[in-house]
């Protein structure tokens, strides 16, 4: 999961599965949908949960969460991620090493521009 903003600064939710189909894995989006500017991990699971409900989609079958690490995704009590893991407990969870990587991106790009500018 991923709550990032877009070129207008409105915060989107992107959800990102992955799961076994016929002798491979595939992955797919679940969801993209924008959120409240002041994001929280009850909007987020909230978001999330509303969609497995409608889908008839169950908890028990999520088994691992890679989140960008902010607070409203991990926060120990109120995060998205504890929330889920009340739903579905042999749920696991990480932190997603590329959001890092793209953020070491962005800062090499702005310290080249000012090293050469």
């Amino acid at each position: 999961m991923d709550d990032s903003t877009d070129v207008a600064g409105l915060a989107i939710l992107l959800v990102i599965v992955r799961y076994p189909y016929e002798s491979s894995f595939e992955e797919d989006m679940l969801m993209c949908s924008p959120l409240p500017t002041n994001t929280t991990g009850e909007e987020i699971f909230n978001k999330i949960n509303i969609l497995f409900e409608e889908n008839n989609l169950s908890w028990n079958d999520c088994i691992n969460i890679c989140t960008d690490g902010v607070k409203a995704m991990t926060g120990k009590t109120a995060g998205a991620v504890s929330r889920i893991k009340n739903e579905a407990p042999n749920c696991s969870s990480s932190h997603c090493i590329l959001h890092r990587h793209c953020i070491c991106d962005e800062a090499n790009a702005v310290k080249s521009k000012i090293s050469y500018g």
